[in-house]
């Protein structure tokens, strides 16, 4: 798998072509010139074999940004539960950081799978969500409701 990033800053990087994930490590941005937003862009497939290596690359560029890293998939030929695992270990990390995440040109399934597994992990973390509401709370309401 090999993964190029894109920068974008209309403040400070008016545009940067997309260049290899090493390239920007070579840079050694300094915490004044980051970039507001980054594209990384993989392809290939996002596997058991290379998620490890992704997350990293995916984690290191939540910390090179100002606000954003955008995720464009639309090379991804396939994605296993690793590489589903390796996208929840982004969004949980750019939630600890404060910035957004984003992914782009996703198929349907693996889409799904993401949105379950994070939603998976969000109960675990914060625990189960239920939408009921007392019995004193649902006899108010119709009374209000239906005088």
């Amino acid at each position: 798998m090999t993964t190029t990033l894109e920068a974008i800053d209309s403040r400070r990087v008016p545009s940067v072509a997309l260049v290899s994930a090493d390239a920007l490590r070579r840079l050694n941005l300094v915490p004044e010139v980051k970039p507001t937003i980054l594209v990384l862009q993989p392809s290939g497939a996002l596997t058991q074999a290379n998620s490890r290596e992704f997350q990293y690359e995916l984690e290191n560029t939540l910390e090179q940004v100002t606000e954003a890293v955008i995720v464009d998939l639309i090379w991804v030929d396939s994605t296993d539960a690793y590489g589903i695992a390796a996208l929840v270990a982004g969004l949980e990390r750019a939630k600890a950081l404060g910035k957004f995440l984003s992914f782009q040109s996703m198929n349907g399934s693996d889409r799904l799978a993401l949105e379950t597994a994070w939603a998976h992990q969000q109960e675990i973390s914060a625990g189960a969500w239920t939408h009921t509401f007392s019995s004193d709370l649902e006899s108010f309401l119709d009374d209000f409701t239906h005088g």
